[in-house]
Parts: C-alpha cells; sequence; structure tokens
C-alpha cells in the first residue's frame, strides 16, 4: 500500500532538526554581532586619538580634566557628548564631530570581567583622564567575549575589562 503522509517520527525528526540548525544560526550571529561591536570600540579609540593628537598639534597640552577620570558612565561622572563639559574637554565639535559612545552603551555586559559591569547598565562606555601633559582614553567594562593576551588595545592595569590608548607617561593610571 502506497503512503500519501509523513509519519508523526518523520515529522518530528524535521522539527528537531530545524530547531537545531536555528539554534546555530542564532548563536553565530550572536558572535558576529558582538566581535563588530568590539572592531567599531578599537575604531572609536584610535578616531579620538587622532583628535587629541591634533589638538595637542594646535594647542601644545591635552584636554585636560585635572588629572580625573570623566565618562559618560555612573562611575565616573557624568559629562556631555561635545564642548566645555564633554567627557574630553574642548575636543568636539572643533576636533571630533561628537564624542562616540559605546555601542553598548546603556546594557550590561555580563562577559565582563568586572562585577559592577555585569550588573550595572551605565558602565559600558568611554572614560578619559588627562593632566594636560598626558592622557590615557579606555573604553570600560569591555570587551564583550574574551580578551587576547596580545592585543595591543589592553590596558596594562586593567588586563581583563578594559582596552586603552595612551601616552607612554600614563601607562600606569
Amino acid at each position: 500500500m502506497k503512503r500519501h503522509a509523513f509519519t508523526l517520527v518523520e515529522l518530528l525528526v524535521v522539527i528537531a532538526i530545524i530547531g537545531l540548525l536555528s539554534t546555530v544560526a542564532v548563536v553565530s550571529t550572536n558572535s558576529s554581532k558582538m566581535n563588530a561591536r568590539n572592531a567599531q570600540r578599537k575604531a572609536n579609540l584610535v578616531q579620538i586619538s587622532k583628535a587629541l593628537e591634533l589638538y595637542f598639534s594646535q594647542n601644545n597640552g591635552y584636554p585636560s580634566t585635572s588629572d580625573q577620570w570623566w565618562g559618560v558612565t555612573s562611575t565616573y561622572y557624568s559629562h556631555s557628548d561635545s564642548g566645555a563639559s564633554g567627557w574630553i574637554p574642548n575636543l568636539a565639535p572643533t576636533y571630533i564631530g561628537v564624542l562616540p559612545r559605546d555601542p553598548n552603551t546603556g546594557k550590561v555586559n555580563p562577559s565582563s570581567a568586572l562585577a559592577a559591569c555585569q550588573t550595572t547598565a551605565t558602565e559600558n562606555n568611554f572614560i578619559y583622564r588627562s593632566d594636560g601633559v598626558d592622557y590615557k582614553l579606555l573604553a570600560h567594562c569591555i570587551p564583550e567575549g574574551t580578551m587576547a593576551a596580545n592585543d595591543p588595545f589592553i590596558d596594562p592595569q586593567r588586563t581583563t575589562w578594559a582596552w586603552g590608548i595612551f601616552t607612554p607617561n600614563a601607562r600606569n593610571w
């Protein structure tokens, strides 16, 4: 006798295979998004550092925060994205259009090695410190995922939860 329909077992096998394939697709998509956000963070650090060097060449010093950390996080004060009250004072809009924010701003980072970043949504952002002579710029509470030991952006003082760009004398801040 000829069959004209699928059996229940055949249907269940097909549904299980589709479920497995969709799970793999979602996981790989999330990984790609995470890698894209990490790449954006590094590009932002480089872009800001170039604007800082342009500022330095025209003003014989870096924008000063009186040797305090400034940023747009709950821990490191709350500053704007441009002007004298910008988290890097007077850098935007003259030397850079707008000071960038972290691509994951407003979200927690459960993969961060710093506990506050895993639970506080306002910690993922860039922070800056300068005495006018030297500076340190950090991508705070990141990266997402694990950090490679040979990554040139690793901050030597925060090896598990921050990327940075800095002048040589600010290395140990």
